[in-house]
């Protein structure tokens, strides 16, 4: 395997998982009524707070996880170790 094919194994694989986890949330039940949900994120120093209001908390998790990636990301593009620190931070949101 060449160096470089390492890393894009790396964004595959989390890719795959991020995917697998966002489709496993739209299974949940959309009729619970609407609560609100907290999530800290933290990276390079710089600290992000969202309040979602949703019907479960997982919706209220993938809509904080955009939220904090597009934050995160900025306009341009960003680097392969970058944009996974990104991912990483977003995906695991401090209590």
């Amino acid at each position: 395997m060449k160096p470089d094919q390492g890393g894009l194994m790396k964004t595959f694989i989390t890719i795959a998982i991020l995917a697998f986890s966002c489709t496993s949330f739209a299974w949940s039940s959309r009729d619970a009524a609407s609560k609100e949900y907290t999530f800290k994120y933290k990276l390079s120093g710089q600290t992000l707070e969202l309040k979602k209001s949703a019907g479960s908390y997982e919706e209220a998790y993938e809509q904080a996880a955009q939220q904090c990636f597009s934050f995160y990301k900025g306009a341009g593009k960003v680097s392969e170790d970058r944009g996974l620190d990104i991912i990483d931070v977003c995906a695991n949101p401090r209590s």
